[in-house]
């Protein structure tokens, strides 16, 4: 009953489906049989006038080809004669001058109606309609020295209207029985073609109810329906990454800011009860809470600092910049800041090379890269940044001679909150986001960064940018 009433339902793509599609059928065939019942008609009448012409023809021409000196005995002899040229259904009338009948021959079919004499001076053929019948009249002129009078032939269209009266019982019931098919077909075509609808459907209602992993089945049918599944399978997977993204974030985030909120507890508690008459105690605990305090803000920064990197995408189509200028002004920046360590640039490409990105992000990104490899790094090491060219990118190489990265941890430093060494990270105020923006600012313009051991020992950050543009302005 529940799979009936929504069948029937009005909003039922299938049922509007059918009822379009056989709509458009119906109205095709019968717009094409309306004009094919009107051609036939047509055609037949125009037969129908020309054998009715022809016989007229024939019996005037019969008379005319006779003596000059017709008499009404000779009409009588030709009685048998004008059976012959008549057609079964003519009703052929020899009239006088003043329309009085002469002579009568009656066809199978007798016209019982009534039509005033006119005179003629000319054949003519009329087509009439009385009680709902078509009828040819046709009249020409008989003269002669002895009898001038009329040739009458009457011919009901009796075969011509049984002909086309089939001909509509049949169009008519080949035109309903030609829109039940049409709506059955076009139901069943469109329930085959909305099956990959409700499958997505569904999958839709159980990703309601249960989460992101439900998927749908692939059809492998190249047309929309099948394009619009595989955008909705991937929706979903890129939704669900992005949700244990999310989730992970939350879980990481909590993690880190526990310690710190139980350091700033515990200390707390302690100025409660023995700070205010302690001053080695108060001052120990307001520095621990101070130094947990400043720890707190900069992991907030980063956590906001990133937030706003996964926002701030992007329509950079004019973003340019000197990657050798900014590569240049940083590691100046970094020299003068860590006077232990040996920074290097060896540059590859032409001077006027420019790379698809903000200046303040390039900048901020070689912050990272270059904090990094500082942070993992023995002091009086060297640190080299390489800059090459390759086809349509400009590539960036950070490389130091530090702890390294094991192999199987080179995909995850740029995840949020790793730390391949998370006392040293700790130690230096690390908190294993720093990566994660690189990462998320190159991607905006369609690079790629990725981390590769260096021999015999550190780490290689590798980022690809694309060119700018010829025609694009710096910013």
């Amino acid at each position: 009953m529940k799979k009936g009433k929504r069948w029937y339902t009005p909003s039922s793509l299938k049922l509007k489906w059918a009822l379009a599609a056989g709509s458009a059928i119906f109205l095709a065939f019968f717009l094409f049989s309306f004009f094919q019942y009107h051609a036939i008609s047509k055609w037949m009448i125009d037969e129908e006038e020309n054998n009715f012409s022809r016989v007229l023809d024939e019996i005037t021409v019969f008379f005319k080809q006779r003596d000059p000196n017709i008499e009404l005995n000779d009409i009588y002899d030709s009685k048998d004669l004008m059976k012959q040229i008549a057609e079964k259904d003519q009703t052929i009338r020899i009239l006088g001058r003043k329309g009085e009948q002469v002579l009568e021959i009656k066809g199978e079919t007798d016209p019982s109606f009534y039509m005033p004499f006119q005179p003629v001076r000319d054949k003519t053929v009329k087509l009439i309609e009385s009680d709902g019948k078509k009828i040819l009249i046709g009249h020409s002129p008989i003269l002669s020295r002895q009898f001038d009078g009329y040739v009458e032939i009457i011919q009901p269209l009796s075969r011509y209207e049984k002909i086309m009266k089939n001909l509509f019982w049949m169009m008519t019931i080949t035109g309903g029985a030609a829109l039940l098919l049409s709506v059955l077909l076009g139901y069943l075509m469109a329930r085959s073609f909305i099956r990959p609808l409700n499958k997505l459907s569904e999958a839709m209602r159980s990703t309601e109810r249960g989460g992101f992993q439900e998927r749908v089945e692939n059809t492998n049918t190249h047309d929309e329906i099948s394009e619009l599944s595989q955008i909705f399978n991937k929706m979903m997977s890129e939704i669900e990454m992005s949700f244990r993204q999310q989730q992970q974030f939350v879980e990481d985030a909590s993690h880190e800011l526990r310690t710190p909120i139980q350091v700033l507890e515990g200390h707390l508690a302690l100025l409660n009860r023995w700070g205010k008459k302690d001053p080695s105690i108060l001052e120990e605990s307001l520095q621990v809470s101070l130094k947990e305090l400043d720890r707190v803000k900069r992991l907030v920064d980063e956590l906001l600092v990133l937030s706003r990197a996964d926002r701030e995408m992007t329509n950079y189509e004019n973003s340019r910049v000197n990657i050798k200028s900014s590569a240049d002004k940083i590691i100046r920046d970094f020299t003068f800041l860590h006077k232990g360590y040996v920074f290097q640039l060896k540059n590859e490409i032409e001077q006027n090379a420019d790379a698809f990105i903000l200046k303040r992000h390039l900048e901020q990104v070689l912050v990272i890269l270059l904090d990094n490899a500082v942070k993992y790094s023995e002091p009086y090491t060297s640190i080299e940044v390489w800059l090459s060219e390759h086809a349509e990118h400009l590539v960036l190489e950070v490389r130091d001679e530090g702890i390294g990265i094991p192999e199987e941890d080179l995909k995850k430093v740029f995840d949020r909150f790793y730390r391949v060494d998370k006392a040293r990270s700790r130690e230096k105020g690390g908190y294993g986001l720093g990566l994660a923006i690189a990462s998320k600012l190159i991607h905006n313009y369609g690079g790629t960064i990725q981390a590769i051991k260096n021999k015999p020992a550190g780490t290689i950050i590798r980022v690809s940018l694309k060119k700018a543009n010829g025609n694009d302005e710096g910013v």
